[in-house]
């Protein structure tokens, strides 16, 4: 390997057992990988910021920022559809078996509105939150409807060109100036809520909520 080709790989961890990294296993889910997207766009929206603009990095950031809030909805679905489960709440003729959630996460794909709307739906249902702790926040709303609009289905951050065949277009037609801080700082607060806020309550409440239950089985 010649200097040129050392000079374009990645800098090499100080110690060896740094090089090694661990991926899978039981604490792999949605939220953690979530986490991971979210310190991704977080370094890089950084970056950007201290370093001077690069236009080449506002769709990129974008996209990590979106994909973290869409696993994190997911996450908070998934615990919140066990909660109505366990806690034998009303569920008004919904059907919130684990089969069913999955299928309709699956249904709502990458649309961050649907999510936000099945999260709202499902918080509702634990009688045990009273509001305004029972549905997302309006500033956070405001947040995701704003993200949803920019990006619907999931590819208007992931490619320069959306839909199939002959329905396909550029993604952003029009050279658009933007006041990319002001817009990215949104979504980064509202992905360090999710993260962090919202699904620690959640969390909480479950532990709190299985407790609880283990109790009243005691004879």
């Amino acid at each position: 390997m010649d200097q040129a080709d050392n000079m374009m790989n990645l800098p090499r961890p100080r110690w060896p057992l740094q090089e090694i990294a661990v991926i899978g296993g039981t604490w792999e889910d949605d939220l953690a990988i979530a986490g991971g997207y979210l310190r991704v766009a977080e370094i890089c929206a950084t970056h950007w910021s201290r370093n001077g603009p690069d236009d080449s990095l506002p769709v990129p950031i974008l996209y990590n920022y979106r994909h973290s809030v869409e696993l994190s909805l997911k996450w908070l679905i998934r615990v919140a559809a066990r909660i109505v489960r366990r806690g034998g709440y009303d569920t008004h003729g919904m059907n919130l078996e684990r089969k069913k959630v999955e299928g309709k996460l699956r249904g709502d794909s990458h649309s961050i509105r649907k999510l936000a709307e099945r999260l709202n739906t499902y918080l509702v249902l634990i009688s045990d939150l009273n509001p305004p702790n029972n549905r997302i926040d309006d500033e956070s709303m405001e947040t995701l409807h704003w993200l949803d609009q920019q990006d619907e289905t999931g590819e208007t951050f992931r490619y320069s060109m959306i839909g199939r065949g002959g329905g396909s277009r550029p993604a952003r037609p029009t050279p658009t100036n933007i006041n990319f801080y002001e817009e990215v700082n949104k979504v980064h607060l509202l992905a360090h809520l999710l993260q962090a806020g919202y699904s620690a309550y959640l969390d909480h409440f479950e532990e709190l909520q299985q407790e609880y239950l283990e109790e009243m089985r005691k004879p």
